[in-house]
């Protein structure tokens, strides 16, 4: 009996929608914690997950409750002689790149290279979909090697890091008032004093949440900045930020902290419900700001 292929864009899609509608934000979820960096990575090799993968990381940790960010292919789990454990269900990473491709030019008779950007699903499994009764090297040894160096935050202190990287970006950020946003037609950034925040991982991450809006501007990304409070595009730029927020956040080893008003999560419902792609859309928007951003980072 031939089965159909499975629609990795809806399956995630519908974990999302399962997620938001209980009231959590997977991307929201620390990236990074007091401790230390916490990196989604293969356990096996060791390689840190790239791209829009540390967010399907999340929305899969957040569904199983289980927010260790390790994973596993099959045959890599099989080769330390772990056991996947009966009914597990893959998380579906995203790989992108480029494939060239040849051919014969019928008007000059030479040859042209075409180049062809192309994406697939890779399967891997959370590490707690495994047993590793017998294993010579067990689960949690394994995981001992990534553990997090502590990291210890002045609370309300300057992060100066994260100060310069924003200075050098050149956008230009206005405090005082009550309000955080950024304004398109004057090209702006409004952020209340550091003080008026709860804690200092608040301030920043919504600092570069307003910065993520920044990349947008017609000067830049060219994004649509036009559309109303409460409006389907305002929602989708609300979504960008916020994504765009949790890569940067990762970057400067913080947690993501920005709160959603209410009317964008249900906005972002009705999307993902008739959109399966609607996230992947998002996603990839705010993987453009973050490379239009990644100068600044790496100055």
């Amino acid at each position: 009996m031939k089965h159909e292929p499975i629609d990795k864009f809806a399956l995630v899609t519908d974990k999302i929608i399962n997620l938001l509608a209980a009231g959590v934000k997977p991307w929201a979820r620390p990236w990074h914690s007091a401790s230390g960096p916490s990196i989604y990575r293969n356990v096996a090799s060791g390689n840190a997950y790239s791209g829009i993968n540390p967010l399907l990381c999340s929305i899969d940790c957040a569904t199983l409750g289980d927010f260790r960010p390790f994973f596993i292919g099959f045959a890599q789990a099989k080769a330390l002689n772990w056991q996947l454990q009966k009914g597990s269900k893959s998380t579906w990473l995203r790989w992108g790149g480029v494939v060239k491709r040849e051919r014969v030019n019928a008007e000059t008779g030479g040859v042209d290279t075409d180049y062809i950007g192309c994406g697939k699903w890779l399967s891997v499994f959370h590490i707690s979909m495994f047993s590793d009764a017998g294993a010579p090297v067990s689960i949690a040894a394994h995981c001992a090697q990534y553990a997090p160096e502590p990291v210890a935050r002045a609370d309300h202190a300057r992060d100066t890091a994260i100060d310069g990287f924003v200075a050098e970006t050149g956008a230009q950020v206005l405090h005082g008032g009550d309000r955080a946003y950024y304004m398109p037609t004057t090209d702006c950034i409004h952020m209340p004093d550091l003080s008026a925040f709860g804690t200092r991982e608040s301030y920043y991450s919504t600092l570069l949440h307003e910065l993520t809006h920044w990349t947008g501007h017609k000067s830049r990304l060219a994004r649509d900045m036009t559309s109303g409070f409460g409006s389907p595009g305002y929602a989708f730029e609300e979504l960008v930020a916020e994504l765009g927020a949790a890569f940067l956040c990762n970057d400067a080893g913080i947690t993501s902290e920005a709160d959603s008003h209410a009317s964008y999560i249900d906005n972002w419902l009705s999307r993902l419900k008739h959109d399966t792609k609607f996230f992947f859309k998002a996603a990839g928007a705010a993987r453009s700001a973050h490379t239009f951003l990644e100068p600044a980072v790496k100055a």
